[in-house]
């Protein structure tokens, strides 16, 4: 993927981008027509796990719950700058309808899982379903 941003960072970068990168990489891509981005899919920051678990000294992308907090804070950024002009597909620590729930009150255009997923085993989308109805039903109420 070739670089988009003055100091070189790629979209795949998203979660290790500074909050400053991050507007910057909106603007570029409203700038170029870009219909959305995916915030975000997997982090090399470690910071989130203790000395103990054993991905701590692993190589390469963690997603799942480690990265929660930050993909987060990406999203809430990502939205604050675009607005409703990108589509933004939530990713990243999403295990509970509780945290779908969250993203999307953050302003994620659609929700993506795949830890939870796998991890959740094959009813896990139905259980996703069933709480997100439940979230929106009390909000609404």
């Amino acid at each position: 993927m070739r670089p988009i941003t003055k100091d070189g960072a790629r979209v795949s970068d998203l979660p290790e981008l500074t909050n400053d990168a991050l507007e910057e990489l909106v603007d570029v891509c409203l700038g170029h027509g870009v219909a959305g981005l995916v915030a975000t899919n997997t982090t090399l920051d470690r910071q989130a796990l203790t000395r103990a678990d054993p991905r701590s000294d692993e190589a390469g992308g963690l997603s799942g719950p480690p990265l929660r907090a930050r993909a987060l804070e990406v999203l809430t950024r990502l939205r604050e700058r675009a607005g409703d002009r990108l589509v933004l597909i939530a990713v990243g620590g999403i295990e509970t309808p509780d945290d779908a729930w969250e993203r999307l009150r953050a302003g994620a255009t659609l929700v993506q899982a795949y830890t939870g997923f796998v991890y959740g085993g094959p009813l896990w989308p139905r259980r996703m379903h069933a709480g997100l109805a439940r979230r929106m039903k009390a909000d609404l109420s």
